[in-house]
């Protein structure tokens, strides 16, 4: 893909991609053109098959991750409030295109490859994380951790968390799932202050 997608044609595309099909197997270039109300030359100008239009959606769910991260975060805030707050931004993310977030997930093989899929999370959640850990650790507002191990356990549990309420309840209630994840995050599963 070397032609930029005008961001109206993105919209129309994150917002009925997920509604397609179970599978995407199934799903034409046809039936992406009639869910979208995108025309099939449109498609074909921007787009060289189905597949290259799933890797733009990873990539455009990817950059509206990091824009939502960023637009979450307030400097002046202490650092475990804006942590709480990159968490509560992913989450929500995922509900604003639950299908298509779901279909994302189900066909990653499909949908680009492991390094450029790695980088994308890298760029919109693993480093903000990274970065709130290391602030938070040295200014003793949370308590020194591998940065690594504990970004990509945070991402995990909120990826898994937010794709299971999608699935089990259609939708994620951020203000009921944050309430139980970060203290689970903060101060672990075990009772009192032991190490």
């Amino acid at each position: 893909m070397s032609r930029t997608v005008p961001a109206s044609m993105a919209d129309k595309l994150l917002a009925t991609a997920g509604e397609l099909a179970p599978s995407w197997d199934d799903v034409r270039t046809d039936d992406i053109a009639e869910a979208s109300g995108i025309p099939r030359a449109t498609l074909y100008y921007y787009f060289s098959s189905k597949d290259e239009i799933l890797q733009f959606l990873l990539t455009r769910m990817l950059q509206r991750l990091t824009e939502a991260v960023v637009a979450a975060e307030d400097p002046e805030s202490p650092v475990p409030e804006r942590l709480a707050a990159v968490v509560r931004a992913q989450l929500a993310h995922l509900g604003e295109f639950p299908a298509t977030a779901q279909l994302l997930t189900a066909n990653l093989g499909k949908a680009g490859k492991l390094p450029d899929l790695a980088a994308g999370i890298n760029a919109a959640f693993h480093e903000p994380v990274r970065r709130l850990l290391a602030l938070g650790a040295q200014d003793a507002t949370l308590r020194p951790v591998d940065p690594e191990i504990a970004a990509t356990a945070l991402y995990g549990a909120v990826t898994v968390i937010g794709l299971r309420s999608l699935v089990i309840d259609n939708h994620i209630d951020v203000d009921e799932i944050s309430a139980q994840l970060l203290p689970l995050f903060w101060s672990g599963i075990r009772p009192g202050d032991r190490e």
